[in-house]
């Protein structure tokens, strides 16, 4: 170590320069202590980089030990104790939006938008689904959010309160179904229709990967759906998509300007005839045509239930051969098409709309009632035909009681079955023989 104060180099050990007596800096930690250790011999093979000499050299000067960064890696990792062992679940390596959610779910992410969209839709100025889509998409939702929540290891004292069957992968299909038929209903501007689009899409794609899509989904076990472009179904296909498109049209007309009672008459000479008229509840100059509201086939009462059963039948018509059917399920067609025939007829108006959606629905109507015709036939078919006459005994009775010709001697003859004589056997019995 040099002297500040002459420059002249002197021993570290010493206070004072021996050169001119200033007092030495003090030595830097570790400079006197023990020599540190030989770096580890490194491999014959292995090669020597630049940044592993550096840091060696490094380690020296400071009188540090030098720890190849090789073996810094193959450290086993921070071995701290272990607070709560066997409770924390394995580490979410998914998208970081989904890090803090409920089971690492999109479908429930999905789900509270929904809950938020059916929420404002109490509200008069948003647009809902009607009561029976409501109820029908939050029992869904509860069913869905129980699956998620089991699948991922989450509130197993609550979801054990569902039955097992309800955790099928044909409930959250279902409503992946039920989510989009509400999707179309709620097509239009605003807000709502936004988080229905939202809130629908994320659930559908996560269910569509987890128990839709693939060989062994919902929808390859169960449906195929190029059943309904062959030539009688797909007829069926387009009268559906044409009552559904009509239901965006309008359908009726309604006033919503108040009705104002006539100002009393007071009484006179009865030759003055007085015309009543009412009277008018704004300037109509200025509001001429703003009290008519046009409603389309959504805002009918009813209208959901009517797309979900025309929706349904498409379902039933693309059923796989082999999957099996309830006996009701050849008279559903016929049933979905009578309700939406009452629907309109109900509803029906000198208007566009109505008149297309009977058109469409009578295109349904025809293949309803061919496959009503085809499963009756079938169903005579397959039915056992009964015997003309029946005598109560088998073929080995039947066999026993007629005699043996084998077993008979040369002057037995077999006994004339009655039923087997004809009128002149009879006749021949009563002519006396002659000798």
């Amino acid at each position: 170590m040099r002297c500040p104060e002459c420059g002249e180099a002197s021993n570290s050990r010493l206070r004072y320069c021996e050169n001119c007596g200033a007092k030495m800096p003090e030595a830097p930690q570790g400079g006197t202590g023990s020599r540190p250790a030989l770096r580890p011999k490194r491999a014959m093979d292995e090669p020597s980089y630049a940044a592993d000499i550096l840091d060696e050299a490094e380690a020296h000067s400071l009188g540090a030990a030098y720890v190849p960064a090789a073996a810094k890696a193959a450290a086993p990792a921070d071995t701290a104790e272990d607070t709560d062992p066997g409770q924390t679940g394995p580490r979410f390596d998914g998208p970081r939006w989904l890090a803090s959610v409920p089971a690492h779910s999109q479908s429930v992410v999905g789900l509270a938008i929904l809950a938020f969209a059916l929420a404002l839709s109490i509200l008069p100025a948003f647009d809902g689904v009607g009561v029976v889509g409501t109820v029908l998409a939050l029992v869904g939702a509860v069913l869905v959010l129980a699956r998620e929540l089991r699948l991922a290891g989450e509130a197993t004292g609550v979801t054990k309160l569902l039955p097992m069957v309800l955790y099928r992968p044909e409930v959250p299909a279902a409503y992946a179904a039920l989510l989009t038929a509400l999707a179309v209903r709620m097509l239009g501007l605003g807000f709502t229709p936004v988080l229905w689009l939202l809130g629908a899409g994320l659930v559908v794609h996560d269910q569509y990967r987890k128990v839709i899509a693939g060989p062994e989904g919902v929808l390859a076990r169960y449906f195929d759906v190029k059943q309904l472009l062959v030539v009688p179904e797909v007829v069926a296909l387009g009268g559906v998509a044409l009552c559904v498109l009509t239901l965006f049209a309008p359908w009726a007309t309604v006033s919503t300007l108040p009705v104002v009672a006539d100002a009393p008459v007071p009484a006179g000479p009865p030759e003055l005839h007085v015309i009543p008229a009412q009277r008018a509840a704004d300037d109509v100059l200025y509001t001429a045509g703003s009290g008519i509201t046009t409603l389309s086939g959504w805002d009918l009462s009813g209208s959901v239930v009517v797309e979900l059963l025309l929706l349904s039948l498409l379902g039933l018509l693309a059923l796989r051969p082999e999957v099996t059917r309830p006996a009701w399920t050849r008279f559903a067609p016929a049933g979905v098409v009578g309700v939406g025939l009452l629907w309109a007829l109900l509803h029906i108006r000198l208007s566009p709309g109505p008149i297309i959606f009977v058109i469409g629905l009578g295109a349904v109507g025809v293949q309803a009632f061919r496959r009503l015709r085809e499963s009756q036939l079938q169903a005579h078919a397959a039915a056992p035909v009964a015997p003309a006459y029946d005598d109560g005994l088998d073929e080995t009775e039947r066999m026993e009681d007629e005699p043996d010709p084998d077993a008979m001697g040369p002057d037995e003859e077999p006994e004339p079955d009655p039923d087997a004589m004809g009128p002149d056997d009879e006749e021949e019995d009563l002519k006396p023989r002659g000798r």
